[in-house]
């Protein structure tokens, strides 16, 4: 038993190497839905106009080529669009403060948030 191939730990090891994938695995991607599911803004909410008014021109913002930038609406009317969050958030700081906007990524699949929910322990 000099050959190593020979040897059964030997070749235990190697198809253990064998079935270890070559990269590690991806974590699965996040819940989406695409823009065009949006559902409409709640009646109560502070922004609801704003929301409703993002979802009626998402389609054309994208279409524009805008996806990914971030964009911020007061009313019915889009104060203007920046490629980062810090540049957007310091208008909205500088002219909103207080005041009710709605600061978005224009995406073409939105995220879905998962707020977990209560459970009771029992001890």
């Amino acid at each position: 038993m000099n050959d190593p191939t020979e040897d059964p730990v030997w070749r235990l090891h190697r198809e253990a190497l064998e079935r270890v994938p070559a990269s590690p695995p991806q974590p699965p991607a996040p819940y989406t839905i695409p823009y065009t599911q949006l559902p409409e803004g709640h009646p109560d909410s502070p922004t609801a106009t704003e929301w409703n008014f993002y979802r009626r021109t998402v389609g054309r913002l994208l279409a524009e080529g805008h996806e990914g930038k971030w964009l911020l609406i007061r009313g019915e009317e889009i104060v203007g669009i920046w490629a980062t969050l810090a540049e957007a958030d310091a208008v909205r700081q500088e002219r909103f403060l207080g005041q009710p906007v709605l600061l978005k990524q224009i995406l073409a699949q939105e995220p879905i948030l998962r707020i977990g929910y209560n459970r009771l322990c029992r001890n």
